[in-house]
């Protein structure tokens, strides 16, 4: 025969979902303050140690000549990004004059 089913089985799947809710919070925060805080502070310590480290000087040192270069308008690099604003100033200055010109009323018609 089949089971009958009364009315009071009807809600016990929302109680062990608030359950599973309440034990995933616990865990949750468990981990964030337990374990999981001392991973952070080994890798902040980790990263403000190798902060100082030579490979990392060298990468400053190389970043600082790089922006001296770009910036300095008697050097090769930086005159070349100068011309080449310069050009793309230009080449803008022109296409929105052609842009103007096309958009101007043909014999007092618009252009199509």
């Amino acid at each position: 025969m089949a089971e009958e089913t009364n009315g009071s089985g009807g809600g016990g799947g929302f109680g062990w979902f608030i359950l599973g809710g309440l034990i995933g919070l616990v865990a949750g925060a468990y981990i964030a303050s337990g374990p999981g805080r001392g991973q952070v502070d080994n890798l902040r310590n980790k990263t403000i140690e190798l902060s100082g480290s030579e490979p990392v000087q060298k990468a400053r040192e190389a970043a600082q000549k790089a922006r001296q270069m770009v910036t300095d308008p008697d050097h090769p690099v930086g005159k070349a990004i100068q011309d080449g604003v310069a050009a793309a100033k230009r080449k803008r200055e022109e296409l929105e004059a052609a842009a103007a010109r096309k958009l101007q009323p043909i014999n007092g018609e618009e252009a199509k």
